[in-house]
């Protein structure tokens, strides 16, 4: 509480110039943390879990499938272990992963061809000034810029807890996402149906890796390096 009232007393000006040193997801959690109320989520609490929204990697429609469309936010693991350690000690945590590569390209596309809310239009008008997606990994991708930008914020930044571990029960992987989402919901105890929401339109229908240069999949390797390490996809 005190530091909310603290934090509502910095000048607006101030407040935007602190955030603006943070990542992207440390931005989030400082929002969060700072808003007027905030309890564990009662579908989490429900269904004694508890699920970390990587973008990108098919969370929307666990969300719709598991939670009847609710959605958390794209809040790390370590802001519920900091801010709810009994339940977080509790809960069945879970999230889905993506290979880097894939998730990139997912993220561009969308992007670039979806009609999106006044919310994404800022990382829209960034996408499209592009040519294409090796365009953009060469003049854009890099480990500084997709710490700022959410949709292309590193998958562990997500994932790890306050000591940098990935502290998850269960991480299932969009490459196996019908098997590992049966898995999640055997774990739970829940018969779920997986739809297919928030797809990409105008993507290429061919894997990334595919049509896109060995360039590309080297600076995406570069930019990535954290996840393709501690994910697997090495």
């Amino acid at each position: 509480m005190l530091q909310r009232y603290l934090w509502k007393l910095l000048p607006k000006a101030q407040r935007a110039f602190l955030l603006g040193r943070l990542s992207v997801v440390d931005r989030q959690v400082v929002n969060k943390s700072m808003s007027a109320s905030l309890s564990f989520p009662k579908a989490f609490q429900q269904r004694g879990c508890l699920f970390i929204h990587v973008p990108k990697c098919a969370g929307s429609s666990v969300c719709e499938a598991m939670f009847e469309g609710w959605r958390p936010g794209h809040l790390p693991l370590y802001w519920y272990e900091e801010q709810f350690p009994q339940q977080f000690a509790a809960a069945y945590k879970f999230a889905f992963v993506r290979d880097p590569l894939e998730r990139a390209y997912s993220a561009y596309a969308f992007l670039r061809g979806n009609d999106l809310s006044e919310r994404d239009h800022a990382a829209q008008q960034l996408v499209r000034q592009y040519r294409d997606f090796d365009d953009f990994v060469a003049r854009w991708l890099r480990p500084d810029t997709i710490a700022r930008q959410l949709h292309f914020a590193a998958q562990t930044d997500f994932l790890t807890d306050s000591l940098g571990h990935l502290a998850l029960d269960f991480i299932g992987y969009q490459e196996h996402l019908a098997r590992d989402f049966q898995m999640v919901c055997d774990q739970l105890g829940l018969a779920g149906q997986l739809p297919h929401v928030n797809v990409s339109r105008h993507r290429q229908p061919l894997p990334a890796r595919e049509f896109c240069s060995l360039r590309t999949r080297r600076l995406v390797r570069r930019a990535y390096e954290r996840d393709y390490e501690l994910l697997g996809y090495e």
